[in-house]
């Protein structure tokens, strides 16, 4: 059996990566966990999904569980209630609880995901919601659900995008490349929000996942935007307007159902280019590593802003930060032959 993009990669550059590969399995045992406590509340009209670093296959034991109730029905008040049932499990399953910024652990409606999509009534709320839905999310339950949600909202950014539907040759589905750029500058401004209201708490480990998971997000956005061009072979010889529409809001899906990682895995594969891929998993790696090692993990919650420069542990990251950003931008605007043009022409201006 053909192993995935990352093993495919790992094993071309002669790279062991045991960080990565470690946190896919922990990953999968937590969501095994999770999926078992929550099996009682399965419905049609819901999905219970979870984002974070289960979502992109990157847990460690001492991960939050970063997760939403996502209703695709009718409004119904037992809502509410299974809302508190589905905090209740995950509480006794003893896992980190998510965060207080209110994004997780709540209800969320499949209406505003898909029809408040840019304009007044788009919050970033809603934006982060919808595009981690898509970028980094697995479902505990009504697997369906999510599916289903996940079509309706590219729908509304490839098939109904008049930029897309114009002339018949165009792949590039702008709507949603302009979302994935707001998504990435919205993170950026709530990080420098949240340290100002929050008098830099646990500002350390927030800078550093903005430096690497946060990212890595940014880079899969662009790279699923971009399907339609960097796996062309989906769309030759589709004749039809509409089939066209379909097949490359389908291939847009398709990234969905991976993680960000093993994307960009795909992509570094096709460049050869080893050093890009050593820099950028490496690195990343690197990251996984010390957030799942505990004591590394609480010291730099404990960073203060002001004892940075002279804090181990975040001097590390930050200095391996740099090697894997300067990856993606090789990867971007060097290694690839064809994401060179695509950044260019839809990524900047």
């Amino acid at each position: 059996m053909q192993g995935s993009w990352l093993e495919r990669l790992s094993e071309r550059a002669g790279e062991r990566w045991p960080a990565l590969f470690e946190a896919r399995r922990t990953t999968e045992r937590l969501l095994a966990t999770l999926r078992g406590a929550l099996e009682e509340l399965e419905d049609p009209n819901y999905s219970i999904v979870v984002t974070g670093s289960l979502g992109r296959g990157e847990a460690s034991e001492g991960s939050d569980v970063d997760w939403f109730l996502l209703v695709d029905g009718l409004s119904n008040p037992d809502h509410a209630p299974v809302r508190q049932k589905i905090a209740e499990r995950i509480r006794e399953t003893r896992l980190e609880q998510p965060g207080r910024t209110g994004t997780f652990g709540d209800l969320v409606t499949s209406h505003e995901l898909i029809h408040y999509i840019a304009g007044t009534r788009d919050s970033n709320e809603n934006l982060t919601r919808r595009i981690l839905l898509l970028s980094e999310s697995r479902a505990l339950t009504g697997e369906m659900v999510r599916q289903r949600v996940i079509r309706n909202v590219l729908a509304r950014y490839v098939i109904h995008d008049p930029s897309v539907r114009r002339g018949g040759t165009q792949t590039i589905p702008l709507f949603l490349v302009n979302d994935v750029v707001r998504y990435w500058r919205t993170v950026a401004s709530d990080y420098a929000s949240k340290m100002w209201e929050r008098q830099h708490e646990q500002w350390a480990i927030r800078n550093i996942k903005l430096r690497f998971s946060r990212k890595l997000l940014f880079a899969w956005g662009l790279l699923a935007s971009f399907a339609g061009e960097l796996f062309a072979g989906e769309l030759v010889a589709v004749e039809q307007e509409q089939e066209r529409l379909l097949r490359l809001s389908s291939l847009v899906a398709e990234q969905t159902e991976v993680t960000p990682i093993e994307l960009v895995a795909r992509v570094v594969l096709e460049t050869g280019d080893e050093e890009v891929a050593r820099r950028i998993f490496s690195s990343y790696d690197e990251f996984l590593r010390v957030l799942a090692d505990p004591p590394s993990r609480e010291a730099l919650k404990r960073v203060k802003f002001e004892e940075a420069d002279h804090d181990a542990t975040y001097g590390h990251l930050r200095e391996v930060s740099r090697e894997f950003r300067k990856g993606i931008d090789a990867l971007f605007f060097d290694a690839h032959p064809k994401l060179k043009g695509l950044i260019r022409d839809y990524g900047v201006f």
